[in-house]
């Protein structure tokens, strides 16, 4: 006796399709965590240049307010490597007391950085600090 036998059809085609989407959703993906990474890396270098700057800004000031007399005057100080330019500014300030007397001796000293960046356009910070400048006088 003779057994008929059936030949399963198996679908041709579905495996390719399958393989396809596949593919097409991992590079999806992969798209999104490139993408992800990079935003990640330039907030990275934002933030550690920024944190540059402030530091170079804290140590000019530093420097600036120092000094046993002061005159007012507006000075660049110049670029550094990354391209920030530093410039001071010192100013003697009005200040008026609660009771409406003037209060004499009272300086502003301001450090400021500007740069461009990546998009181009001009940025700045400013560190600045009030001093009195009869406190400073007998310390050397």
């Amino acid at each position: 006796m003779r057994t008929a036998t059936r030949e399963k059809c198996k679908p041709t085609g579905f495996i390719l399709l399958e393989s396809i989407l596949a593919l097409a959703l991992f590079a999806i993906v992969a798209v999104g965590f490139t993408v992800a990474i990079q935003q990640v890396a330039f907030t990275a270098s934002s933030s550690g240049e920024s944190m540059r700057i402030q530091r170079t800004l804290e140590t000019l000031l530093t420097e600036a307010s120092k000094a046993v007399r002061f005159e007012e005057s507006e000075e660049g100080l110049g670029q550094d490597e990354k391209g920030v330019y530093y410039s001071k500014l010192i100013e003697e300030m009005e200040i008026e007391n609660m009771d409406g007397q003037a209060l004499q001796n009272m300086w502003r000293i301001a450090i400021i950085a500007e740069w461009e960046d990546a998009s181009g356009r001009t940025m700045e910070n400013v560190a600045e600090l009030i001093r009195y400048e009869p406190l400073y006088q007998n310390i050397r």
